[in-house]
């Protein structure tokens, strides 16, 4: 999986800023048009690295329909289900700190979080897909150990991604299903 992740990350690094940006809106438009998006009150979502899909489109369009943000914290816990929770952000206000891997997350108490399964719809991100809403990510197991849990399938999970990052492949069993993913292109449903 390791030479598959390098190929799709090379496909979407390969994008320019300029096609990323528009993929990106066009992503935001097809989930803000999708039924578990317009009836979520809150939605997890992660703050995007430089060539994952842009994420602050559909976070404006959240905050336009007074949806709850709220952002994954890594955390260093023992407890499986505790690997990855989501914390309260609201933009500008939120204090926000960079976690060991870099990456932006709210500046908060473990108190203050939540837990994946207390959410209704989460947002995820992907190295790659396939056709039946697998997902591939970067490897390190915090979503499929946060998204595990018992409970979650309460939780409607959208991976996003861009329409070059689908590939074949065979899940792990570790690894756990998308209910759709959303691109460019659409939305891909799980069947």
């Amino acid at each position: 999986m390791t030479d598959l992740r390098t190929q799709l990350r090379t496909r979407r690094q390969l994008l320019s800023r300029e096609d990323r940006q528009k993929k990106s809106e066009a992503i935001a438009a097809h989930l803000s048009r999708y039924l578990p998006f317009i009836r979520s009150a809150s939605l997890g979502i992660y703050q995007s690295l430089d060539e994952e899909v842009d994420t602050t489109p559909l976070i404006d369009i959240a905050i336009e329909n007074n949806k709850a943000i709220y952002l994954p914290i890594v955390n260093q816990s023992r407890i499986r289900a505790d690997a990855l929770l989501f914390a309260r952000y609201v933009p500008g206000k939120t204090h926000m700190k960079k976690n060991r891997y870099g990456i932006s997350e709210p500046d908060v108490g473990i108190g203050e979080c939540s837990r994946a399964t207390e959410l209704p719809l989460i947002c995820v991100p992907m190295v790659g897909f396939n056709e039946h809403c697998d997902r591939l990510g970067m490897g390190a197991g915090y979503y499929d150990r946060a998204l595990g849990a018992p409970g979650i399938r309460k939780t409607h999970l959208v991976g996003l991604a861009f329409a070059c990052q689908q590939a074949e492949f065979e899940a792990a069993p570790h690894d756990v299903p998308m209910d759709a993913v959303a691109t460019e292109e659409g939305m891909l449903r799980r069947d």
